[in-house]
């Protein structure tokens, strides 16, 4: 819009006789006015009734609001003097004193000079009835000159190619093209083949029947738009399911109101402790309020009812951060309101992972058969969680989970070492893993907390301010001072009842699980404990059942059987698996995120750093460990070893031969089956 057109504060507008001036505005959506020439005269409105009355607004500009000169054409400068003599008396003669007899305002009526001028103007190429001339009477007080040459030289619009086809084959083309929304792609030349073949049959011998192929292709393409039958079929099969009507905002503005769920593989290759690469998948659990991931975890693979189940526990519980990533705990944001969210809910503490922490009320999910199962519903129907099923086919009932796989795999897979692109066609002619998955995990954790909730998001505006953005954090801020929510009854048994245990030995090491020592300073008194009378350290003597997750693999639980308090045993290696991340502790979250400067932010050349050094130590032991199995796999036997004796295998009773004649058929060992019981 130009500058001149603009309303401003202290613009002047007339509002029924009086002149005001505009002030101020309060509360976002009443603006205040002040009495022209007066001191403390004000009147409030809405900013809808102030738009109403700006069109009258006196502005210091020569710009008029419609353009009143230029070169019009002789019709319309006739156009117009007819109309000033018809409806205000204004002879048409620049030089005549008085106006002609028949529309003279003073001895005519209205109606009378409308039939006079329809009469005059009869056979000339300005003819038009009496609806006619009222319509250019409104174009002309509205719009002036300009409105008169619209009507009279109305710019040609582009007419389509199918408004002059035949109807019958504007309906074959449509049937064709509807038939195409579950197949595959094909080309634009065999659908029109297939239309001219139903026409043949449908209308055999007709005109209809010879129609040019050029001509046909763009009647095609024309009743194409908006289908996408050449374009790919997932898009296709999307537009199929948009609703015939008027489009509404999917924005939420109370945390937890709105959540969506889903799960993707993550665009880069990894490989486990046994040497297999893959690609694993993350899931991840998303507020739409504030664009904050509630809880996320990568697994090894396909994940299922129970694992979402643990998903949803991890994020109305919360969990701890990893040890040596200061940026990455509660207590070092300084954006989050800590004590608040302390006080709301009795599990966070200052060593706790820097994630808001949002109840979901309402989870979105797709038909996928993990989040239809039976053990994730119980766990919603538990915590009063509403599971709204997503229509088939319809990835955009869920469209800011799915554009935050997109955000993830730009800005965090992409820098990752062995990264294999977001498409087959962006893929390169080898993808080698070089990181580990616990790697994986670990550096996802951190860009979450310093990287992507301090990273300002194109979808937080505020209809107030919509030329700032905010952050994740911001947002949340801001939304848990208006409504944090209230405590959830939900206690630590609760969370461990969700998890799968294992019988397991508590030694003066720790315990051993999966290849790895936990341990805890609390397990004193456990260690070698045996509370059936047998030997300590014996198959007889008790083992502990222990409670584990199975996608974080840095701690387990334990519960003491005397106190029945449940102990926290970390990994011990859990230092040297995180030595990368402790240069992380030097990025910090920006001071003043409230300020919302366009140009801030995040902090991500340490955390590319530090990516970058664990690539190399995790290539490095992969090659250690290739070059143990190819040495394993080509080693020479042994000369002088030994050899085995063979060993003759013993044939089943029923594998020997046996005469048929020696058959007692009426021993037991045969159960005869006559036709008469095969019909039954």
């Amino acid at each position: 819009m130009p500058e001149e057109y603009k309303v401003r504060l202290g613009d002047t507008v007339e509002i029924e006789g009086e002149f005001w001036v505009w002030e101020s505005v309060r509360r976002g959506n009443e603006a205040r006015l002040r009495r022209d020439g007066t001191a403390d005269d004000w009147l409030s409105m809405s900013l809808p009734e102030l738009l109403a009355h700006a069109g009258n607004a006196r502005r210091n500009s020569s710009t008029p609001l419609r353009v009143i000169s230029g070169d019009w054409p002789a019709d319309v400068l006739d156009m117009e003097k007819h109309l000033q003599e018809v409806f205000r008396g204004i002879p048409m003669d620049p030089t005549a004193t008085a106006s002609r007899p028949q529309y003279d305002p003073a001895r005519t009526t209205q109606d009378q000079r409308i039939v006079s001028k329809i009469g005059e103007l009869a056979g000339t190429s300005l003819s038009r009835s009496r609806k006619a001339l009222f319509n250019f009477w409104n174009e002309y007080q509205s719009s002036g000159v300009a409105g008169i040459d619209a009507r009279l030289h109305p710019k040609g619009k582009k007419r389509l190619m199918i408004a002059k086809a035949d109807p019958r084959l504007v309906a074959v083309i449509d049937r064709e093209l509807d038939s195409r929304v579950n197949l595959s792609t094909s080309s634009r030349r065999h659908c029109a083949a297939l239309v001219r073949r139903r026409l043949e049959v449908m209308y055999p011998g007709d005109a209809i029947c010879e129609i040019k192929g050029t001509t046909l292709q763009g009647y095609i393409n024309e009743r194409d738009a908006g289908r996408y039958s050449f374009a790919k079929a997932t898009t296709r099969r999307t537009a199929s399911n948009r609703p015939d009507r008027e489009y509404f905002s999917g924005n939420a503005y109370r945390l937890g109101a709105v959540c969506e769920i889903d799960s993707t593989t993550l665009d880069v290759q990894v490989w486990d402790d046994k040497g297999n690469d893959f690609r694993p998948t993350v899931t991840a659990l998303f507020c739409v309020a504030s664009r904050v991931p509630l809880a996320w975890a990568i697994h090894a693979d396909s994940p299922n009812g129970f694992d979402h189940a643990l998903l949803l526990a991890r994020a109305i519980v919360g969990r701890r951060a990893i040890p040596g990533s200061a940026a990455a705990t509660l207590s070092g944001s300084s954006t989050l309101p800590v004590a608040l969210m302390q006080m709301i809910n009795p599990y966070l503490d200052d060593d706790s992972l820097a994630v808001p922490w949002i109840f979901p009320h309402s989870i979105t999910i797709d038909g996928g058969a993990d989040f239809r199962s039976a053990t994730f519903e119980a766990a919603c129907r538990a915590f009063g969680i509403n599971l709204v099923l997503a229509p088939p086919n319809s990835p955009t009932v869920k469209p800011h989970v799915e554009r935050n796989f997109g955000t993830t795999s730009s800005d965090f897979a992409t820098w990752l070492a062995g990264s294999t692109g977001n498409a087959v066609h962006n893929r390169g002619k080898r993808a080698v893993p070089v990181l580990t998955l616990d790697s994986v995990r670990l550096a996802f954790d951190t860009w979450i907390t310093t990287v992507f909730l301090n990273s300002q998001h194109r979808g937080l505006k505020s209809p107030l301010f919509p030329g700032r953005r905010w952050t994740p954090n911001q947002m949340y801020a801001a939304l848990f001072d208006v409504g944090p929510g209230v405590q959830l009854p939900f206690r630590a048994d609760d969370f461990f009842a969700l998890l799968p245990s294992k019988p397991r030995i508590i030694s003066n090491e720790g315990i051993e699980f999966r290849n790895r020592i936990y341990d805890s300073p609390l397990l004193h008194d456990l260690r070698n404990r045996s509370l059936t009378g047998a030997a300590a350290g014996s198959r007889q003597a008790r083992q502990f059942d222990i409670r584990f997750d199975p996608y974080n693999s840095n701690a387990v639980w334990v519960q003491h059987p005397e106190t029945e308090e449940w102990i926290e045993c970390w990994d011990t290696l859990i230092d040297d698996r995180a030595a990368w991340m402790v240069a992380e502790a030097q990025v910090k979250l920006a001071e003043r995120f409230g300020a919302g400067e366009p140009g801030e932010k995040p902090k991500t050349a340490e955390f590319l750093d530090e990516i970058e050094r664990r690539a190399r130590g995790d290539k490095q032991a992969r090659k250690r460990y290739l070059r143990e199995a190819v040495a394993k796999s080509t080693a020479e036997p042994d000369p002088d070893a030994p050899l085995t004796e063979p060993v003759p295998i013993e044939l089943r009773e029923w594998s020997s031969p046996v005469d048929v004649d020696d058959i007692d058929w009426n021993s037991s060992a045969y159960d005869i089956v006559t036709v008469k019981d095969l019909r039954l």
